[in-house]
């Protein structure tokens, strides 16, 4: 009960502030890492939108409360390595990855044997270029590097793609939350800096739904299968 109020806790203002100032670079690099490579349903798009708001917003200090710089050309380098990791476990492990049980955190689906078939057919559709343009679509993003290692996609070929993919996605999104947090201020008023802790409440919220949703339908499935037995 205790972890579930600090988790809560982090959802409003005080803690929001608190993550960003005490631990803020480190947890996204860490997710970022993770998600790239092996850990699906993290809520990466959205955690880059809110980190390029937070780049867009001043701080007590004459500073913003994240470097764009660091994002830009830091946060890059971890969703490679995250690739890189998610490649060589592929290559490593091979084929018998689609023997593996379906396995679950807090009823959130972190592994199925699906997710290896659904980025499989992403690959087929667009080849190498599934490294690259995988980024913006969630669990193809981890799983198409794992694809890639599998079917022993030439490393240098296979790095090539990782390195287009993890910069042009981090900086687009990035870039995306910066501007929206410059735009909303010089074309209509609206200053998200003096409502910092409201957005990135609503964009937590929103990078929750597709795991809600996913266990929701894993829920149906489960009665589903009961039924049909």
């Amino acid at each position: 009960m205790e972890f579930l109020n600090d988790l809560l806790w982090l959802l409003e203002p005080e803690g929001i502030q608190w993550l960003i100032t005490v631990g803020g670079l480190p947890i996204i690099c860490l997710i970022i890492f993770a998600e790239t490579g092996f850990f699906a349903l993290l809520p990466g798009d959205s955690l880059l939108v809110l980190t390029g708001i937070f780049a867009a917003t001043p701080s007590s200090d004459g500073g913003t409360l994240l470097p764009l710089s660091f994002l830009l050309f830091i946060l890059p380098i971890f969703a490679i390595l995250g690739d890189q990791v998610g490649f060589w476990l592929g290559r490593w492990v091979g084929r018998a990855m689609y023997s593996w049980k379906d396995r679950f955190v807090l009823g959130i689906p972190i592994f199925k044997v699906s997710y290896l078939y659904e980025a499989e057919k992403f690959y087929q559709r667009w080849g190498v270029f599934a490294i690259m343009i995988g980024r913006w679509v969630p669990i193809v993003r981890t799983f198409a590097p794992i694809v890639a290692g599998i079917i022993r996609m030439p490393i240098k070929k296979f790095l090539i793609f990782n390195i287009l993919g993890g910069f042009t996605w981090i900086w687009s999104m990035v870039l995306a939350g910066y501007f929206l947090g410059n735009i909303t201020k010089t074309h209509f008023g609206f200053d998200l800096a003096h409502h910092i802790d409201k957005i990135a409440i609503i964009v937590v919220l929103l990078s929750l739904i597709p795991i809600f949703y996913t266990i929701w339908k894993e829920k149906q499935l489960v009665k589903q299968s009961k039924k049909s037995n």
